[in-house]
């Protein structure tokens, strides 16, 4: 947990925590996701986005370089997809930008994508639920450093997407997460709106 939660993918971590804390409530219906689904899919979905962050990192503060230390600004464009449990795929693009300054160990990073879905499907017991883009969510996070000291990190998931059950059930699911975590106090809270089930999922990690 505290690996994902310093790096961009923060915020799946956030929604695969309120999908297992069962931190949703909302109405179900025929064009309304159940809570139970709702949370599966946004476990689903908040694990795909952790893989898409691996290899991205924060600011790095090189202690023993020799020679003047700069700041820099470090811009990584990228677009990753990846194959979904059961066909289809999902597509992740964005930029990664970093900015160090190893002379004052101070700095910052900032991660915005698009993810979009195209017949995104996911298995749920004995039935499926496939997912497109509507037209997509938009990931963001951002957090900064000072004297070596991590501030607080505030990670967003906006947007739509579509969704039809092999039951012949479909709707379309909005999105509007933000998860912030507090790395003097360990604190993680998630708040907003994930297929029409509210979140408000507050956590704090033993600092021993």
């Amino acid at each position: 947990m505290y690996r994902k939660l310093l790096l961009p993918g923060a915020l799946a971590a956030a929604v695969v925590l309120a999908a297992c804390d069962k931190g949703t409530t909302g109405p179900d219906g025929s064009s309304q996701l159940s809570a139970e689904d709702a949370r599966a899919l946004a476990g689903e979905t908040g694990d795909q986005d952790g893989a898409f962050m691996d290899g991205f990192a924060g600011p790095s503060f090189n202690k023993t370089a020799a020679g003047p230390q700069f700041a820099t600004t470090v811009t990584t464009t990228f677009t990753r997809t990846r194959t979904c449990p059961q066909g289809g795929s999902v597509k992740l693009e964005g930029t990664h930008v970093v900015t160090a300054d190893p002379a004052t160990h101070s700095g910052s990073v900032a991660f915005s994508a698009t993810r979009t879905e195209t017949a995104c499907v996911f298995s749920r017991g004995e039935r499926t639920i496939t997912i497109n883009g509507n037209p997509n969510t938009v990931l963001t996070s951002n957090q900064s450093w000072t004297n070596g000291v991590r501030g607080v990190r505030t990670a967003t998931k906006k947007g739509s997407f579509t969704w039809s059950r092999s039951d012949g059930k479909s709707g379309t699911c909005n999105v509007d997460v933000t998860a912030t975590w507090d790395p003097a106090t360990h604190t993680l809270h998630v708040q907003g709106t994930f297929c029409n089930q509210t979140v408000d999922v507050t956590r704090t990690w033993s600092q021993s």
